[in-house]
């Protein structure tokens, strides 16, 4: 199994919003009709106590192998995907992307 974090560090006047982007924009795409898709995490970091700099945003999602996730990056579906992003100005940074595979 591969394991793949794409993280956006969202400023804190932003964090709601960028939320319930994340939210609408997977309801709109549906990931599981990608071969070899698995499941699909959004999280938001907890910062304790809350530091004032922005939340970091991680959308992780469980691929059966690499093959299937690089498979995923080349279709029409990301391309949709990424179609409707939010403004620049909510990010704090740029967008990072980290992939695993699993130890079995």
């Amino acid at each position: 199994m591969v394991v793949v974090l794409t993280k956006f560090p969202v400023k804190p006047e932003h964090a709601r919003a960028y939320a319930e982007h994340l939210k609408e924009a997977v309801s709109r795409f549906t990931m599981e009709e990608q071969p070899g898709f698995r499941q699909m995490r959004l999280m938001a970091a907890t910062n304790m106590p809350d530091n004032g700099e922005g939340k970091i945003f991680v959308i992780e999602t469980v691929w059966e192998d690499m093959e299937s996730f690089a498979a995923y990056t080349q279709s029409d579906a990301f391309k949709k995907s990424h179609e409707s992003t939010p403004p620049h100005d909510w990010f704090a940074g740029r967008p990072s992307v980290e992939t695993y595979e699993t130890i079995e």
